[in-house]
């Protein structure tokens, strides 16, 4: 199954994962290389600056969403692809 890890690329070419790989690094893949002015993201700071813009004052006192409309967008994006 395919795995997509995050990982920095140095100045000689080399590359180093930013996580845990679950499985030997052998074989093919795919590289997508990001703007070069896009943040680099630290090892866990992602999630980390999730929860605080979740704790800001746009989000926290948002109402819940109704979770049918949720599960309904969900699919019509999920399945609208092919229409």
């Amino acid at each position: 199954m395919p795995q997509t890890i995050e990982i920095e690329i140095d100045d000689t070419g080399r590359i180093h994962p930013l996580e845990a790989i679950s499985r030997p690094l052998r074989g093919r893949a795919l590289l997508t290389l990001l703007n070069p002015e896009a943040p680099i993201n630290q090892k866990h700071g992602s999630a980390t600056q999730a929860l605080a813009l979740l704790r800001t004052t746009r989000f926290k006192d948002r109402p819940p969403a109704d979770p049918n409309e949720v599960e309904q967008r969900i699919n019509h994006l999920r399945n609208g692809w092919s229409d």
